[in-house]
C-alpha cells in the first residue's frame, strides 16, 4: 500500500511538470538555461550634489536598481502591445556583481537559419529601486504589471526636500550607452553578454552651491569705514512641478507627462542661517543643499526662484544698520540643463543704499545680469 502511494505521488508531480512545460509552451516562452545578466553604471555627466543624490557607481550600488521587461515572442516590441510582466519591477543589487532572484533566463531560441525566427525581450529600469511606493514617497507609484505599453513611474517632490531622514530622491532612467534608448528586442545572446545599463538624471537640480560676494563698487565705498556679514538667505521655489510620469522608454532626455489631476504646483522654502564676512571673493555657504525639480512646466507661470539676502552693515567708527536685497529668476527646464549642477551666484553692489542684488543662473553665465531694487 505504501509502494502505491509513493508512486502515485510521483506520477501527480510528473504530470504536474508536463502541464507547466506545456503553459510554457503554449505562451510561447521556453526558457534555456543561459540566465539574464545585468550590469550597470552612471552616466560620465552625473555632476549632481545635494541630499538623496545619485552622482557616482558607488552610489548607485548602494541603492540598487528596478527593472521591467516584455516578452514579445518572435515580434519587435514597436509592433506589438505587451505588457511588462516579464519582469516587474525587478531589484537588482550589487554585491560584488549585480544580482537578482530568481534568476530569469533567455527564450530557447532557434538559430536564425531555421523557419521559426528568434524571441525577444525588451527592458527598461530605473533608480533607485522602490519596493513599496504607498503614494507618499517620492516615487510614488507605478504602472500595474499587465499593462499593455511602455511601464512608467510617478515622481512626487518631497514634503521636506532637505531632511536628513527622509531627503529628496534623485531619480535616475537606464539606457543602453551605444544608442541612449532602452534595451529594445534582445534575444539570447551567443555568448556572455550582459544587459548594462547606463543611468541617466531625469531631473534637474538647482541651488546646489549658492555663492555671494561683493561688487568692486561696494567694496570701494566702504573701504575703511564698514563691513558686511550675510546673516541669512533665503530661497523661495515657487510654482514647482508638483508630480509629473515618467515614461521608461526615456532616451536621451526624459520622458515626463503631465498629470492632471490633484494639486499641480508646490512650493519650497529653503532658510540658510550664517554668518559669514561679505568680500570680494565668492563664499559658498550652501553645500549640499540643492533642490531636484521636475523638468516639466505644467502652468502659465514659470517655476521660479525668489532670493532674500539678510545683512548686517559694521561701521568702523560704531554703529549698525540691517537691510535685505533679492533677487528672482525662472528655473530652467532646457534640456541642456537636466542633470547639471546649477549654482546660483550673487552680487552685492552699491549704488546709493546696498539696494541692488545681482544674480546669475550660472557663475559662468555669459549673460548680462539682471538687477532688482530691492522691495
Amino acid at each position: 500500500m505504501k509502494r502505491r502511494y509513493i508512486l502515485w505521488v510521483m506520477a501527480a508531480a510528473l504530470l504536474a511538470a508536463c502541464n507547466n512545460d506545456a503553459d510554457e509552451t503554449e505562451n510561447g516562452y521556453v526558457p534555456s538555461t543561459e540566465a539574464i545578466v545585468f550590469d550597470a553604471s552612471t552616466d560620465e555627466g552625473l555632476t549632481t550634489r545635494a541630499l538623496g543624490e545619485i552622482s557616482d557607481d558607488d552610489a548607485l550600488r548602494v541603492k540598487s536598481f528596478g527593472v521591467f521587461a516584455s516578452y514579445t515572442h518572435n515580434v519587435k516590441y514597436e509592433n506589438t502591445s505587451v505588457s511588462p510582466d516579464f519582469m516587474y519591477n525587478q531589484q537588482v543589487t550589487y554585491d560584488g556583481s549585480w544580482k537578482y532572484a530568481p534568476t530569469k533566463y533567455w527564450p530557447n531560441n532557434v538559430e536564425e537559419d531555421n523557419t521559426t525566427p528568434r524571441e525577444y525581450i525588451t527592458f527598461f529600469a530605473y533608480a533607485p529601486y522602490e519596493g513599496n511606493p504607498d503614494g507618499s514617497k517620492c516615487i510614488a507609484t507605478f504602472s500595474e504589471k499587465y499593462d499593455l505599453g511602455d511601464p512608467w513611474l510617478v515622481y512626487k517632490l518631497a514634503q521636506d526636500p532637505w531632511s536628513a531622514t527622509n531627503p529628496q530622491v534623485d531619480l535616475l532612467y537606464g539606457v543602453n550607452a551605444d544608442n541612449n534608448e532602452p534595451w529594445y528586442d534582445q534575444k539570447k545572446p551567443d555568448n556572455a553578454d550582459k544587459i548594462k545599463f547606463t543611468f541617466k538624471h531625469a531631473l534637474s537640480c538647482i541651488g546646489d552651491l549658492i555663492s555671494i560676494k561683493m561688487g568692486n563698487d561696494l567694496s570701494d565705498r566702504i573701504a575703511g569705514y564698514a563691513t558686511i556679514t550675510i546673516n541669512k538667505v533665503i530661497i523661495n521655489y515657487t510654482n514647482l512641478t508638483s508630480k509629473a510620469r515618467l515614461v521608461l522608454n526615456s532616451q536621451e532626455t526624459p520622458d515626463w507627462k503631465q498629470i492632471v489631476s490633484g494639486d499641480v504646483t508646490t512650493s519650497r522654502t529653503l532658510t540658510i542661517n550664517t554668518a559669514v564676512a561679505l568680500t570680494t571673493t565668492s563664499t559658498d555657504i550652501s553645500t549640499g543643499q540643492g533642490l531636484f525639480y521636475i523638468p516639466l512646466q505644467v502652468d502659465i507661470a514659470p517655476q521660479r526662484a525668489d532670493i532674500t539676502v539678510e545683512y548686517t552693515v559694521n561701521v568702523t567708527a560704531g554703529g549698525t544698520y540691517t537691510g535685505t536685497a533679492t533677487g528672482s529668476f525662472d528655473l530652467s527646464t532646457d534640456v541642456g540643463q537636466i542633470g547639471k549642477k546649477q549654482a546660483i551666484a550673487l552680487t552685492l553692489n552699491k549704488d546709493l543704499d546696498l539696494a541692488h542684488l545681482v544674480y546669475a543662473l550660472t557663475s559662468d553665465s555669459a549673460t548680462e545680469p539682471s538687477y532688482v531694487r530691492k522691495r
